[in-house]
């Protein structure tokens, strides 16, 4: 990647990168140069769907484009640009995809200024991709990377330097909204003093309290999706998180997340040598679209164009830009000779004719194959609806069979950790396969088993539990407690 240039494009704002070097690009390097731009995710719409690993990558492409449209809240009068990952699953034969798709509405909206300077964007993705750029520097393990941004903020999980999962958080202006701090002050508390108590003078206790209890709950939400993940690709925890925060850290976050059952994990801040503080995230963002190929993930509807000689209209103009000046030569050679090769003359013009009878021809064996290619169309759609259709009953079928299956390991699972703590229940209700609702009965002296019950759950891969009302009955010295579990 050394020297060379990519164009950097957030939003309304268009920057040379060269050497992790951003600088205004010139209005000649704004036309020519390959650009690349990240798409905030509140503007896509994502989805994330379960499929046979037996499609061929064109049904693929079809199943997720139909199925987008009937389940991912896509709007028929709009066009999308639409593109997935795809994850291998550890638990049976199917794989995992992610859909994304861009409206090209919002699109036009969000990059309407950048557009009117440079014309085209080569590639589009959302930030949590550009991690990928990394791993030729960083040993290829279960890693988590946070980006803090004043606007963006999300978490990335990579397993073993793939990309698997995402998740937004709340980014530095909301929280500098909940803790009553601008944002300046709110970034200088997090690179100092960070989440430990000790730092914080008596008067700006409050400001410490609110703080993390912004971070923890946002902390809480990464959490959730690493236990959601186990089961899926068989993520046995994390060993490193990245924090993309302007190139620092934020002291005693390690405390946070030993406090949700993520222990030994490694914290270290995201650098670039050469890179300003403040641009550390557009210079990584800069170098992933350098290291892109052209089949890699791409949700842009404004690709650059052709050379104008290799698109159809400019082939087309060449064809009878070629055709007059052989007229042209043609004639001027019939005038050169008109006065002594009057048969000549007459040779020449029954070839102009013989050739255009041959254009004619051809034009009409064209026009032919067109009607033919059209016919060939038609039939393929037919025949790629019929596979959707085959395809969609199969996987109803093991949709149900799956379902009725994830009831019964919810109820075992549930039932095993009653079990182990001697719990008893009054109320067990399952709504379908994702929540459970269990009246849970202990004595006085055992009333911390519930709370053992609960992190029982957490481990076996539950997304969610929680207690929604505990009560002590004065007349058995009993603890009843609502706790509801979700997949």
């Amino acid at each position: 990647m050394e020297n060379q240039k990519i164009l950097f494009i957030e939003h309304d704002r268009i920057r040379t990168y060269r050497d992790g070097v951003l600088s205004e690009g010139t209005p000649r390097e704004l036309k020519e140069v390959r650009s690349g731009a990240i798409i905030p995710l509140a503007l896509l719409n994502t989805h994330t769907l379960k499929l046979s690993d037996r499609l061929s990558e064109n049904e693929l492409r079809i199943q997720v484009e139909i199925r987008m449209f009937e389940e991912g809240n896509l709007n028929s009068d709009e066009e999308y640009t639409i593109d997935f990952i795809r994850h291998a699953i550890t638990t049976d034969d199917s794989i995992l995809v992610e859909v994304f798709a861009l409206s090209h509405t919002k699109a036009h909206e969000y990059f309407s200024d950048s557009l009117s300077k440079c014309g085209a964007i080569d590639q589009i993705t959302p930030g949590f991709m550009v991690y990928h750029s990394l791993y030729p520097h960083l040993s290829a393990k279960n890693d988590l990377f946070i980006y803090w941004g004043d606007e963006e903020a999300y978490a990335a999980i990579y397993q073993e330097g793939h990309y698997i999962a995402h998740r937004s958080i709340e980014t530095l202006a909301s929280i500098a909204v909940e803790t009553g701090l601008d944002l300046p002050k709110l970034k200088s508390f997090l690179h100092t003093k960070g989440l430990i108590e000790e730092n914080y003078a008596p008067d700006e206790l409050n400001k410490y309290i609110l703080l993390q209890d912004r971070i923890a709950k946002n902390i809480e939400r990464i959490v959730h999706t690493i236990n959601h993940k186990r089961g899926l690709f068989g993520l046995s925890g994390i060993d490193n998180c990245y924090l993309d925060f302007e190139g620092a850290g934020i002291p005693g976050l390690e405390s946070i997340f030993n406090a949700y059952g993520v222990n030994d994990i490694r914290i270290s801040a995201l650098t670039r040598e050469g890179s300003a503080p403040t641009d550390i995230h557009d210079a990584l963002c800069s170098d992933y679209f350098l290291s892109s190929k052209e089949n890699t993930f791409n949700l842009s509807p404004y690709p650059r164009k052709a050379p104008w000689y290799f698109r159809e209209s400019g082939k087309f103009l060449g064809l009878v830009g070629g055709a007059l000046l052989v007229v042209l030569i043609s004639s001027l050679c019939v005038g050169w000779m008109s006065s002594n090769e009057e048969d000549r003359q007459t040779e020449l013009t029954a070839q102009l004719e013989t050739l255009k009878h041959q254009t004619k021809e051809l034009s009409s064996t064209l026009k032919q194959n067109n009607a033919r290619l059209q016919e060939q169309q038609n039939k393929s759609k037919t025949l790629q609806e019929e596979i959707a259709l085959y395809h969609g009953a199969e996987e109803t079928a093991a949709l149900i069979h799956d379902m009725h299956a994830a009831r019964q390991q919810f109820l075992l699972d549930t039932t095993a950790e009653l079990g182990r703590y001697r719990l008893g229940t009054l109320l067990m209700e399952q709504n379908g396969s994702k929540e459970m609702s269990l009246l849970v009965v202990s004595d006085y002296r055992k009333r911390d088993d519930i709370a053992k019950l609960m992190s029982g759950l957490y481990a076996r891969g539950y997304q969610n539990v929680e207690t929604h009302e505990i009560k002590l009955d004065n007349n058995t010295t009993t603890y009843n407690s609502l706790v509801k579990v979700t997949r």
